[in-house]
């Protein structure tokens, strides 16, 4: 597990320590997540772990039935397949209504993000870490669509998708092939070529959803309570 917090931890600081946990696999799906032992693993009152449930749960990480324990939750392919259909709309039509010509410091931000990302890769960094340096990549990515509220909803279906995308999302051979379609996408904005950029950011999400996918291909789809 992930160092734990101090005392004084927030629900923030206890939300992202169990939405890594559930990202890399240290709490599978179906996990159960009981009050009592959040409470003592995290030495947090009653109400914070209440509260740090509801985030999760708002966060799609976590299903909390009626009368039960939360559990993490297990995706059926039809949701996977339902939750990839909104981020492809998404960030195709980003790419589509992206100015171009780029301005040149959004440019320069894009690729200080590349840098960073290609050199925690490069040095086989943490996981957590170079999880963090590729959203953020992709977060200057669709900053240049100057659309706010398309951003949000980018950043919510990636968001929802990380228990899918953590599948594949540290693989060594991912990692180098992200590196490569990163820099595609930042050569595709210099060119102003966005039918390219639309197809890139569609087809970059594709090798973590397909290895979730080969991974749960016959088995037995679970039930997911609401």
């Amino acid at each position: 597990m992930n160092r734990e917090p101090s005392r004084s931890a927030s629900v923030a600081d206890i939300v992202a320590l169990l939405e890594a946990d559930i990202i890399f696999g240290r709490l599978r799906p179906n996990q159960e997540l009981t009050e009592d032992t959040l409470m003592e693993r995290f030495e947090a009152k009653r109400h914070v772990v209440r509260s740090v449930i509801q985030e999760l749960v708002g966060r799609r990480l976590v299903v909390k039935p009626r009368s039960r324990s939360a559990r993490v939750k297990d995706f059926t392919l039809e949701e996977v397949g339902e939750i990839y259909h909104m981020r492809e709309l998404l960030q195709r039509d980003a790419a589509l209504i992206m100015p171009l010509p780029a301005s040149a410091q959004a440019l320069a931000a894009l690729k200080e993000a590349y840098v960073k990302h290609a050199a925690a890769v490069s040095i086989a960094a943490d996981g957590s870490l170079i999880r963090r340096l590729n959203d953020q990549f992709h977060d200057q990515l669709f900053a240049l669509s100057c659309n706010r509220e398309l951003c949000k909803a980018i950043a919510f279906y990636t968001e929802v998708s990380n228990p899918i995308r953590s599948y594949g999302i540290v693989a060594p051979e991912w990692l180098q092939q992200a590196v490569r379609e990163h820099a595609a996408m930042i050569q595709a904005i210099e060119a102003q070529d966005r039918v390219a950029l639309a197809r890139l950011v569609v087809d970059h999400m594709q090798p973590t959803r397909q290895r979730w996918e080969s991974l749960h291909v016959g088995r037995a789809p679970q039930q997911n309570d609401h």
